[in-house]
């Protein structure tokens, strides 16, 4: 499947959570963890995944764990697996064998509603601030673009002030890693 996401850093969830009114069903508020793993293979001279480039990570969500793998797209959606696991510690050494390194963690709390056939976040994320996301999972290449384009809209509708940000959040917090280094 293809993850197809946008996203902008806003100010204040209130006039989002007026625009998606009764329009949208609430899903629920949770705590994630993502701690994130890199490859040199897939790592820039500022360590931040290449376009295109594979990222392991391993969300933590109250008892649940989920092992993700997702292909870095920015601008388009990018191929993700995903599969429960039990055991992380396990995980975690056997991707040691496959080359990644644990890189840092991503601590958000989320509220997710289903608006029309799409996904729409307001997190909150430690150290970078608060966000809106607009996601739909396609099965295509060819869907993508379509989907990108409607995630833009609605983006737009609901956060019309909002700028769009292209960067991961991992690519945030790594470039926060950056500078404490200088």
């Amino acid at each position: 499947m293809i993850e197809v996401e946008v996203k902008a850093r806003v100010q204040t969830f209130r006039g989002i959570r007026e625009a998606i009114g009764e329009k949208a069903r609430f899903l629920g508020s949770s705590h994630q963890k993502d701690t994130i793993f890199g490859n040199p293979k897939f790592l820039d001279h500022e360590r931040k995944i290449i376009e295109g480039g594979i990222v392991p990570r391993i969300r933590e969500e109250g008892d649940r764990k989920v092992l993700e793998f997702k292909e870095i797209r920015r601008e388009r959606g990018g191929l993700e697996l995903r599969c429960e696991i039990k055991d992380a510690h396990a995980i975690k050494e056997f991707l040691g064998k496959l080359g990644f390194h644990e890189a840092f963690a991503i601590s958000k709390i989320r509220e997710a509603y289903l608006y029309r056939d799409f996904f729409v976040c307001l997190d909150t994320v430690e150290n970078l601030g608060q966000f809106i996301e607009v996601e739909r999972t396609v099965a295509s290449e060819l869907q993508a673009g379509e989907a990108r384009k409607l995630c833009l809209e609605i983006l737009k509708e609901l956060a019309p002030d909002s700028e769009t940000e292209y960067r991961k959040y991992g690519d945030m917090m790594q470039e926060i890693i950056n500078r404490g280094k200088k």
